[in-house]
């Protein structure tokens, strides 16, 4: 924890610094705007990220404070600033996590889970591949903690009864929700904000977008994890025995059975499969329906998320009670509080002054300074995300992307693309993501486990988004 501590006291002064040095290489350019209100925005954000990197306060805490900061020092008024709460993006996964949690309720993510993981019969290679494969397309359209959370007492079964140990497991199945979760627009708050962002210049990404890019990373993640992971996780595995380290089973010995509700199953599945098709389809109904292509286009995604709560409601497949537990409210309140920096850093000028300063900043690297650009945003995201919350780094750098690409005259579409899947490669440390923190405790894992099992794979991704987010991303559409 004392080296926890360092990492989090170093990244703090860093970040400190960085934005703060940005700005005054900016400055000779010139703002437009009030000097006195860029500043204060930029203190806004830098205080916001050093309580998200520090937690000295609640999360939840500090993005409601960001808003009322912004509002008592006249940066943005009341409804710009809470507007994130009416956001169509953070409904969307608010209605989400409800639909989500039925499959869990009814035992379906539970039967597929134990029913594909089974068929890899004890085989260590072929097991870890399953566990990533299930893990990855449960959490492109279910809550990736929540799949985390319902996979875990199955891989707890599955090493007692094959002799393979946790510690092989557990990280796999981390890093696979965070990779797969990157692949849908509702797989990761961050993908939500990315598209509420670039809806604020009237662009969209559909709902497979993400997709395009993060496919890649996932197939190579899981090839990673079988390859090189895999004996890298086997010399964790063995250090830890040497050690002596108490068998993470005794943990779960005592926790009761859960049980599920199997009848309502055909009602939940209904209902999230017909949510997801008309997700999907909206794009695509000028192919197939023509005459009814405008009609549909004028429903906003989230309407279909609304409806299909309500089904589950109304069938009680889940309770009320249920369905407001299912909801993650740290994750909601952190997405619309934080909306507010985005109109907040435009209006003042901020983002533009920040802006600036990064396009300097990267002038020096002798290339195409779009491409320099997509570098030094993806290396900032992914070193912040690994450190606070990637729903709090998408946050505060969507702007700051959108900006960027607006001066440098390009589409910000790729600048973006580069912090939303940024966001998502979090390997380096168990506070990166909620699953990161789930596999812990009952893996037995240290902070320096997750470097050891991570920092390559962390490497490889980055390299993999600048070369691919240009391709399927183009800075000049």
């Amino acid at each position: 924890m004392k080296k926890f501590r360092l990492f989090r006291l170093m990244l703090s002064s860093l970040f400190l610094v960085f934005i703060p040095s940005i700005a005054r290489a900016a400055e000779s350019s010139g703002s437009s705007s009030n000097t006195t209100q860029i500043w204060i925005a930029i203190g806004i954000l830098i205080l916001a990220a050093v309580l998200f990197l520090t937690e000295a306060i609640p999360l939840v805490a500090t993005a409601m404070l960001v808003p009322f900061l912004l509002v008592i020092f006249q940066i943005a008024t009341f409804g710009e600033a809470f507007s994130g709460f009416s956001d169509q993006w953070v409904l969307l996964f608010l209605f989400m996590f409800i639909i989500g949690d039925s499959l869990f309720q009814v035992g379906v993510a539970d039967k597929l889970g134990h029913s594909i993981i089974r068929v890899a019969k004890n085989n260590e290679t072929r097991l870890i591949v399953y566990v990533m494969l299930v893990s990855g397309l449960m959490s492109a359209f279910l809550s990736n903690t929540g799949t985390a959370a319902c996979l875990l007492p199955i891989m707890m079964a599955i090493s007692k009864n094959s002799g393979i140990s946790i510690k092989k497991l557990l990280i796999p199945m981390a890093f696979a929700t965070s990779l797969g979760g990157a692949m849908t627009l509702i797989g990761t708050p961050p993908n939500g904000i990315i598209q509420s962002a670039y809806g604020s210049i009237k662009g969209t990404f559909t709902f497979f977008d993400f997709g395009k890019v993060s496919i890649f990373i996932f197939i190579i993640g899981i090839i990673f994890m079988v390859t090189i992971g895999k004996k890298i996780l086997a010399k964790i595995d063995q250090q830890s025995s040497s050690k002596g380290i108490k068998d993470p089973e005794d943990d779960m010995k005592m926790k009761p059975e859960i049980t599920y509700d199997r009848k309502k199953a055909p009602i939940a599945i209904a209902t999230f499969v017909l949510v997801i098709v008309f997700m999907v389809m909206s794009p695509l109904w000028q192919n197939f329906l023509p005459s009814l292509a405008p009609f549909f286009k004028s429903i906003p995604l989230v309407s279909y998320a609304v409806l299909g709560a309500v089904v589950i409601l109304a069938a009680k497949v889940v309770t009320v009670k249920q369905a407001f537990k299912a909801v993650d409210w740290t994750t909601i309140f952190l997405f619309a509080g934080m909306l507010s920096m985005k109109p907040a850093l435009v209006n003042s000028g901020a983002a533009e002054f920040i802006g600036k300063g990064i396009i300097q900043g990267t002038g020096g690297m002798g290339i195409n300074p779009n491409y320099a650009v997509l570098i030094a945003l993806i290396i900032v995201s992914v070193i912040v995300t690994n450190f606070m919350s990637n729903t709090a780094t998408a946050a505060l750098f969507a702007p700051i992307a959108l900006e960027v690409g607006v001066l440098l005259g390009c589409s910000p579409a790729p600048l973006l693309m580069g912090v939303g899947l940024a966001t998502s490669a979090c390997f380096l440390t168990p506070v990166a993501t909620p699953p990161n923190t789930l596999v812990l405790g009952p893996g037995r894992y240290s902070f320096m486990d997750y470097v050891k099992s991570g920092w390559m794979l962390q490497l490889i991704v980055v390299i993999l988004l600048v070369l691919l987010i240009p391709i399927f991303f183009p800075f000049m559409p």
